[in-house]
């Protein structure tokens, strides 16, 4: 039998060789994931007709036929890993890998080879704040527009970026600030008062071709009590977002020298009232420039945008309705040459509701209306777009849980 001394010399050499199993012990592991198919009607109507004048910046007319369609679709449903390990202090890693995938047709990406197409990372935080690697949605979109539809508005028609976030020509994603971005460096402050500031650099890989291709989004958000604040900027250098939806006689992006730098500014304030009451505005202002085209081509284009949404939610019962409207804007091409903004307005209304079967499961019922001045193609359609000036209404019935 051992005496007192080797019990004691026993359990310290246990303790020792145990540490690391401890510090093991400390981490975690969780499966998650949403999923939301719903029942949609989507009809297109008032498409302005062949020959009639539309905005410089506009694809011609063509008219176009009113129709209506009924699908099964499947936006944004999910399924992601995610965990952390304490590093001792306050130090810890975290990590996250997420997929979409369709409950309609079950196909987890379109794309051959790509798996993890949302949001993952590999993160460190501490004292200093929190850093993450990756592919990740960037700050100017994390921080503006964060009133969530139901929870179902991520990648669905009810979504209020199809109009606060883009433009109201062409339809290439070039131009769109409401995106994830691949070779994310993201930084995030420690927060001092309610304050907090927010840093994202994507490096610009997936196209070593162009030089200085990147993205830099940057944000300030305060949070106290009912109170939410934000401003984000974010700037995309040679992604061409301009000329990639023009004409083609007005295009750069193929020029030898051109360059671009598109820009969005996006103000957010929200406030929750007694009586689970919450109210949220967005002021956006987005720019289009570009330099080295010739004479007649792409110099640039300015629109302001705004939006409001109101949630009140009634025991089981969640109320909500948003609207958002986007101005024509101003544009200018190289050489003084005159260039109009015609039409290139649009308005998005949106209403829905959702009962709580429990915390995990809802139905929900929403609506969207789209209206685009006589040359715009604002789109919130899932599947196709529309053509000049033509409307969409969208009514989806639906469920969602989350695990």
């Amino acid at each position: 039998m051992m005496n007192q001394k080797q019990k004691l010399i026993a359990v310290a050499i246990a303790g020792t060789f145990a540490m690391p199993l401890a510090a093991q012990a400390q981490s975690t592991v969780e499966i998650y994931g949403r999923l939301y198919p719903e029942l949609v009607s989507a009809g297109l109507s008032g498409a302005t007709a062949k020959g009639n004048a539309v905005a410089t910046l506009s694809a011609a007319a063509a008219t176009t036929a009113n129709n209506r369609t009924f699908t099964m679709d499947s936006p944004n449903s999910r399924m992601g890993f995610r965990g952390s390990e304490s590093l001792g202090g306050n130090m810890k890693a975290f990590y996250q890998l997420e997929m979409g995938f369709g409950v309609d047709n079950g196909v987890v990406s379109t794309t051959p080879g790509q798996f993890f197409t949302r949001d993952t990372f590999l993160g460190l935080s501490g004292g200093f704040g929190t850093i993450r690697l990756g592919n990740m949605d960037t700050v100017y979109k994390n921080l503006g527009d964060t009133l969530s539809f139901l929870g179902v508005s991520s990648g669905n028609f009810i979504s209020l970026s199809n109009i606060l976030s883009k433009q109201g020509f062409g339809s290439s994603s070039a131009s769109s600030f409401h995106l994830r971005r691949p070779n994310s460096i993201y930084y995030k402050s420690p927060e001092f008062g309610g304050f907090s500031a927010l840093l994202d650099y994507s490096l610009g890989e997936t196209d070593v071709s162009i030089a200085n291709l990147r993205v830099i989004s940057t944000g300030l958000k305060y949070e106290a009590g009912p109170l939410y604040l934000a401003v984000a900027y974010e700037q995309h250098d040679n992604l061409f977002g301009g000329s990639k939806n023009v004409p083609t006689a007005l295009k750069n992006d193929s020029l030898p020298g051109a360059t671009s730098k598109d820009t969005g500014v996006r103000w957010t304030a929200q406030y929750a009232f007694p009586g689970e009451l919450r109210v949220e505005g967005n002021f956006v202002t987005t720019k289009f420039d570009e330099k080295g085209g010739t004479a007649g081509k792409f110099l640039s284009y300015k629109h302001n945008v705004w939006s409001i949404a109101v949630e009140k939610k009634m025991q089981a019962v969640t109320w909500i309705g948003a609207f958002g409207q986007a101005g024509a804007g101003s544009c200018a091409l190289v050489g003084g040459i005159a260039c109009n903004t015609m039409g290139l307005d649009g308005k998005m209304f949106t209403v829905g509701a959702g009962y709580d079967f429990s915390k995990r499961t809802m139905a929900f019922a929403v609506f969207s209306a789209m209206t685009n001045g006589t040359s715009a193609v604002y789109s919130n359609l899932n599947n196709g777009k529309p053509t000049s000036g033509q409307d969409i209404s969208t009514f989806a019935l639906g469920l969602k849980h989350n695990f």
